[in-house]
């Protein structure tokens, strides 16, 4: 059959003979831009192309359209100026250039007494940015997951230009102050030292990709009672907020809420924010079971089969 089809398209009938050959006229592009060098190959296209006339074209556009006649005339060759090549380079440098304030203060102002550890530093000092007012956030940190993801969240969302940044981390001596020995304080300074430094790392990791200037960055690590030490030093420093984890997971769990957390809320003189970090969904596991034969689930229940007689031989099957 499909031969048969074929023979029977292919076949040369009266009416494909009455039908004209087509002819293929050369023309050439009216989009092209033509150059000194292309003149010689539009001349000799221009004679292989016949009847057609480029310039008849255009008279009778320019007769029926004048506006149109001007757009396309003027279209056709665009002014190219050196001057405009320079200014578009210009402006993608300046627009990847980072600006040069975007720096930290270097070297930062350190203060160490027996019982606590103070850094200052700045971030984007710039003279020609003022702000108006300055708003102090107080972060709490033990290291510990939630309470890192607290101090980057608050840092990432809160922080404005000219914003100052208190962040605390508290270390428990197992004893006094006053009763521990030299080689007890040594190590009690050295673990405070190291906390130091880890938060200096954490700061500029965050704000260093961050586009605010003016940034004051104050660092405290201090050794006493959490509670006491963070109380104390909230009433010593002016702040808008204290920003503080959500869970007890941390290495230091009282600076977690559920207790140091619970304690700063009812008592702490400024806002209390608790951030907790986000919950990521579970992912569902179905299982799959095998099918059950047809003549189990019938047994089971679960299908009734009804034959009635002298009806066809395919029985209906209803599910239950």
């Amino acid at each position: 059959m499909l031969a048969q089809e074929i023979e029977e398209l292919n076949r040369d009938t009266e009416e494909d003979r009455r039908v004209k050959e087509a002819v293929i006229v050369a023309k050439r592009d009216p989009n092209k831009i033509v150059g000194p060098d292309d003149e010689d190959d539009s001349s000799e296209e221009g004679d292989s192309e016949g009847d057609y006339d480029e310039d008849d074209y255009f008279d009778e556009m320019r007769r029926r359209d004048p506006e149109l006649y001007q757009t396309t005339q003027n279209n056709r060759q665009i002014a190219w100026s050196d001057a405009d090549t320079n200014d578009t380079s210009v402006k993608k440098k300046t627009a990847v250039e980072r600006p040069p304030e975007l720096v930290f203060s270097d070297p930062p102002t350190t203060i160490t007494t027996i019982d606590r550890i103070v850094v200052t530093f700045h971030y984007g000092v710039s003279e020609e940015r003022t702000h108006p007012k300055s708003r102090k956030y107080m972060m709490t940190c033990d290291f510990g997951e939630e309470s890192m993801y607290a101090m980057n969240w608050a840092m990432g969302t809160m922080l404005r230009d000219g914003d100052q940044v208190h962040l605390v981390s508290i270390v428990s001596p197992e004893d006094d102050l006053e009763n521990l020995d030299d080689n007890e304080k040594y190590r009690l300074w050295q673990e405070m030292d190291r906390k130091s430094k880890t938060l200096i790392s954490n700061v500029r990791s965050v704000l260093g990709d961050m586009l605010l200037f003016n940034i004051k960055i104050c660092i405290y690590v201090i050794a006493g009672p959490t509670k006491e030490s963070l109380l104390d030093l909230i009433y010593e420093t002016p702040l808008t907020m204290v920003v503080c984890g959500s869970r007890e997971k941390g290495a230091l769990k009282g600076l977690l809420m559920g207790s140091v957390s619970t304690f700063l809320v009812h008592n702490s003189p400024v806002p209390v924010s608790v951030v907790r970090p986000q919950k990521k969904a579970k992912k569902s596991k179905k299982k799959l079971t095998a099918a059950q034969k047809l003549s189990q689930s019938v047994r089971n229940g679960q299908l009734k089969v009804d034959e009635a007689a002298g009806a066809s031989s395919a029985p209906n099957v209803h599910m239950l």
